[in-house]
C-alpha cells in the first residue's frame, strides 16, 4: 500500500496495509483543553470535505494528547490502531500540523486507514510565505484562502507586503490619507483600469485572528525609505522637494523616496510604526529597506545638510543611518526587525536586524540572523520557464559552513506586479509551494524529487479542498528553461523605469535644486 504526505515526514511506517480504522459518523473525538484549534480544523474538514459529522455513537475514537517529551515544539506523532487514531504532540501547533497530515491520509484511503505510525518534526522554525497586496489588492476573504493554503503546507510565517509605490493598503487613523489617497492608482499593468483598496483595522484584526488559529505569525511589511510613492502621493512633504505625485502606476524602482534630512519625516514614520505596532501583536515587523535610489538625496539641501552634520561622505550612509534609527525605535517597542538584504552598501547596518536574502547567497556574518528567500528558487511569481518545479524543489537553502543557530529558515514570495487575481496566483503558487514546503519542513535525507512527483495526484486533490488553483505538472515543468536567476527577468520586465521617463524626471529635479528651491526643515 502506498500513501504520500507533503511535506515528507521524518518517519513514516505502514505496519499493516489492511484497513484497521474506518472513519464514519459514529466516531468520537477526544480533545484536551488547549487543542481546540486543531480539533475544530479537523471537524471542519470532516464536515465540508468528507461530509461526516462525528456523533460519538460508535466505538471509533480520534484521540488528541499532549506529551511534552514526544517531539520538537511543532512536531507530532500519529498512530492508528483498531478503531483508534492517536495524535500526540508536545504543544498545540504540533497537533494542528498532525491534522494536516491526517487530512491527506483520509483523502487517499477513502477514510479507511491502515495500521501506521508517523513521527514528524520540522527542519526549520521559520517557514514563511509572502503575499504582496500592494501591487494588486486581494480581498480579505482571498487573504484567508492564502492562509488556508499555508496551513495545509505547515507554513507558519505570513509576511504581508502592505505598502509600496503602487498602493498603501493599511488603514491608519493617525494618517487617513495614506490609505484613502495612497490606496488607489489611476491604472494597472492589465487593461489600464483604475485599481485600489485597503484593509480596515477590523479587516486586519480579523485576518490576524484567523491566522493565529492556524498557528501562523503575521509579519507586516511597511517598506521604507524607498518604495513610498503612494505615501508621498498622500503627503508630498515626505519627499525631498515636496513633490505632488500620483500613486505609481508602473512597477519598478522609483527615484522619489523619503527625505531623510527632515526631522518631520522621522516624526511621521515613527507615528506610522506606532499605530502599526498596536495592530500587529506578534512583535515582529519588516521595514523593507530595499532598492533605495539615492539620486534625490544628492540634490536635496536637507539631506546634504544632514550628511555634513554626521560627517557622511556618500549618500548610501544616509540609508544605513535611517535603517538603524527606525530599527532602534522598533526594538525599543519590543519588536524584532527584518529587512531585505541587498541595500546594506556600507556595512554599517546593525547586526541585530534580521536579513532576508533574495538576490544573493546569505553571508555568514557574526551574530546576524538570516532568512533565505532566494530569487533563484523561491520567487513564485516568476514564470515556470525561469523557475520550474524541479529547480524550486532541489534548491539547497542552507549555506555551506553556516551557523545553523543563525539560520532561521526560508520564505517563498509572491510579488504581484503581474499577478492581478487569484486565478493567476494559484497558477504561480501551486505546485511550487508543495516543493518549497518540503525544503522548509522535511529533512534533507528524506527528500527526493522523483518521489515528490509521484505524490502530485494526491497533492492536487488536497489543494482542491481549499479550494485553490494550480498549474498542471507539464506547465510547472516546461521543456525549455530560459536563463535562470531573477536578475535577468527583472531587468527585462523593468526596462520602462530604467528608460527615458525617469531620466527626464531626474533632470527636472536637478533644475529645481539649481534654481534654489530649498525646503530646509
Amino acid at each position: 500500500m502506498y500513501l504520500s504526505i507533503i511535506p515528507e515526514p521524518s518517519e513514516f511506517k505502514i505496519i499493516d496495509g489492511k484497513a484497521v480504522f474506518i472513519l464514519n459518523s459514529n466516531i468520537s473525538i477526544s480533545c484536551p483543553e488547549g487543542l481546540e484549534n486543531a480539533c475544530d480544523d479537523l471537524l471542519r474538514f470532516l464536515s465540508k470535505t468528507l461530509e461526516t459529522e462525528p456523533d460519538g455513537s460508535g466505538v471509533g475514537l480520534i484521540e488528541f494528547k499532549i506529551d511534552k517529551s514526544c517531539a520538537k515544539p511543532e512536531g507530532y506523532i500519529i498512530k492508528t490502531d483498531y478503531d483508534n487514531i492517536k495524535i500526540i504532540s508536545s504543544e498545540a501547533a504540533g497537533a494542528f500540523y498532525a491534522v494536516q497530515t491526517l487530512k491527506q491520509l483520509l483523502l487517499q484511503c477513502n477514510c479507511e486507514l491502515p495500521l501506521l505510525e508517523i513521527f514528524d518534526e520540522p527542519e526549520y522554525s521559520y517557514r514563511g510565505f509572502m503575499l504582496d497586496s500592494s501591487r494588486y489588492f486581494f480581498e480579505k476573504e482571498d487573504v484567508k484562502r492564502f492562509l488556508d493554503l499555508m496551513a495545509l503546507h505547515k507554513l507558519n510565517r505570513f509576511h504581508w507586503h502592505l505598502t509600496d509605490d503602487q498602493g498603501w493598503r493599511i488603514e491608519l487613523y493617525s494618517h487617513l490619507l495614506l490609505a484613502q489617497v495612497g490606496g488607489f492608482r489611476a491604472y494597472t499593468n492589465f487593461g489600464r483600469k483604475p485599481h485600489g483598496g485597503f484593509y480596515t483595522k477590523n479587516d486586519i484584526a480579523e485576518i490576524i485572528d484567523y491566522a493565529h488559529k492556524k498557528f501562523i505569525t503575521v509579519i507586516p511589511e511597511i517598506d521604507t525609505p524607498g518604495h513610498v510613492v503612494s505615501a508621498i502621493a498622500a503627503y508630498p512633504k515626505l519627499s525631498c522637494f515636496n513633490r505632488e505625485l500620483p500613486v505609481a502606476t508602473n512597477s519598478g524602482i522609483h527615484y522619489d523616496i523619503l527625505c531623510i534630512g527632515k526631522q518631520s519625516t522621522f516624526d511621521f514614520i515613527y507615528s506610522v510604526f506606532d499605530e502599526v505596532c498596536e495592530m500587529f501583536p506578534d512583535k515582529i515587523i519588516h521595514i523593507g529597506g530595499d532598492e533605495v535610489l539615492t539620486e534625490r538625496w544628492k540634490y536635496c539641501p536637507n539631506c546634504q545638510k544632514l550628511m555634513k552634520e554626521k560627517g557622511f561622505t556618500e549618500e548610501k550612509e544616509l540609508h544605513s543611518y535611517y535603517i538603524n534609527k527606525i530599527a532602534d525605535y522598533l526594538k525599543n517597542k519590543g519588536f524584532d526587525v527584518i529587512m531585505w538584504n541587498e541595500d546594506e552598501k556600507d556595512g554599517k547596518i546593525s547586526p541585530g536586524i534580521i536579513k532576508q536574502y533574495w538576490n544573493s547567497d546569505p553571508q555568514n556574518k557574526p551574530g546576524e540572523r538570516i532568512i533565505n528567500s532566494s530569487s533563484k528558487a523561491y520567487y513564485l511569481d516568476l514564470p515556470y520557464g525561469h523557475i520550474n518545479l524541479k529547480q524550486c524543489y532541489e534548491f539547497e537553502p542552507f549555506p555551506e559552513n553556516f551557523d545553523k543557530n543563525l539560520f532561521l529558515g526560508v520564505e517563498a514570495c509572491l510579488w504581484t506586479e503581474y499577478v492581478p487575481n487569484m486565478v493567476k496566483a494559484g497558477y504561480c503558487v501551486v505546485p511550487r509551494l508543495g516543493a518549497f514546503c518540503e525544503n522548509a519542513w522535511s529533512q534533507k535525507g528524506k527528500k527526493s524529487f522523483d518521489n515528490f512527483i509521484s505524490k502530485l495526484p494526491a497533492y492536487y486533490r488536497l489543494i482542491r479542498t481549499v479550494p485553490f488553483g494550480y498549474a498542471l505538472p507539464h506547465q510547472a515543468m516546461p521543456n525549455f528553461i530560459r536563463k535562470t536567476g531573477y536578475n535577468i527577468y527583472f531587468e527585462r520586465r523593468q526596462l520602462h523605469w530604467q528608460g527615458l521617463h525617469n531620466i527626464i524626471d531626474n533632470r527636472k529635479v536637478r533644475k529645481l535644486a539649481k534654481k534654489g528651491r530649498k525646503n530646509i526643515d
